[in-house]
């Protein structure tokens, strides 16, 4: 029983005397030096006699590849096979350095992260203030020159094309509002779904562009919930921009399709110029992750440099929307 208990350890137990091995289970006859006529195996044994009954030390071992191993001892007094002995319980510690290391690595990219998304959102929000300020604001000023210019003028035909201005200019700057909270969410997102969201964004980015465009937007047996239309559309919109903007692509391909098994399946494939994908990421490539994480959905792209890309997000249908 003592030998498949011990089998089954994931810690390296080692039974020995003074200067002899006597019992290593699977877990230390992978990690460490064991032949018994080594140095390496004397070695390990004269270090671990050093270790103290009952406590708990950190030592410096050897393993059996040649390279260090950070670990834990725990040992303790023992009789095996009639004889009095000691008893090592071996953990190694680098896969908790190693984790620690990783979760570091983590909190800084998050941290870098959150800087830049910060950063970005306060961009967007100068973009939108100058809009308002240079645009909707000189346009409201100008409509109120040409009211007060109208009030005043005593000839008629001059009073007319007074109106005529404030009406042009008005009618101007409801489509510059209307784009304006269109970039902010698009109104066929809520109004029609999906579907038109999409077809309405491919169609807008891509119209003044030399750029073919291959649409396949299947209508979805039912209205996913909010956050997972948001996700998509905010995700099949920053792949198209970049598709256009960095790809140089003479072909792209929007696919949206729903499948029983993987939910609602988003594909936006390019023929451009593609890049490295161990290289330095970019804030809009984590932004779609972390869209797709936060919806309960994955994100994977395949690209390589002078093979495209081809963006493939999954997500999940919630509850049917009223």
């Amino acid at each position: 029983m003592f030998h498949q208990l011990a089998a089954l350890m994931p810690d390296a137990l080692i039974i020995s005397d003074r200067h002899s091995l006597l019992y290593a289970n699977a877990a230390a006859q992978r990690l460490l030096p064991l032949d018994i006529a080594s140095a390496a195996c004397s070695c390990l044994l004269g270090k671990l006699a050093e270790a103290p009954v009952g406590d708990s030390v950190t030592l410096r071992l050897q393993r059996a590849d040649g390279t260090s191993l950070h670990c834990s001892v725990q040992a303790g007094a023992a009789l095996f096979d009639g004889r009095h002995c000691r008893m090592f319980v071996i953990h190694d510690l680098g896969e908790i350095e190693r984790g620690r290391a990783a979760l570091a690595t983590s909190n800084a990219e998050l941290q870098a992260m959150a800087g830049r998304l910060f950063s970005l959102q306060e961009d967007e929000r100068r973009s939108i203030s100058r809009d308002l300020h240079d645009d909707i604001g000189q346009a409201i000023t100008a409509i109120k020159l040409a009211a007060c210019a109208a009030r005043d003028e005593p000839d008629a035909a001059r009073r007319e094309g007074d109106i005529d201005q404030i009406i042009e200019l008005s009618d101007s700057t409801v489509i510059k509002l209307r784009n304006l909270s269109m970039l902010l969410r698009p109104p066929q997102l809520d109004a029609l779904g999906l579907e038109a969201a999409l077809r309405w964004q491919a169609n807008m980015l891509f119209r003044s562009t030399p750029v073919e465009l291959l649409m396949d937007v299947a209508a979805l047996p039912q209205r996913p919930s909010n956050e997972v239309e948001q996700a998509c559309f905010r995700i099949a919109q920053e792949s198209l921009t970049n598709a256009l903007r960095h790809a140089r692509a003479s072909q792209v391909s929007l696919q949206l399709h729903a499948n029983a098994d993987a939910g609602l399946l988003l594909r936006v494939i390019d023929d451009g110029e593609g890049f490295d994908p161990d290289g330095p990421r970019g804030l809009g490539m984590i932004v779609m992750r972390e869209r797709a994480q936060s919806a309960g959905g994955s994100l994977r792209i395949q690209t390589a440099p002078g093979e495209g890309t081809c963006i493939d997000l999954r997500l999940p249908y919630a509850d049917t929307q009223p």
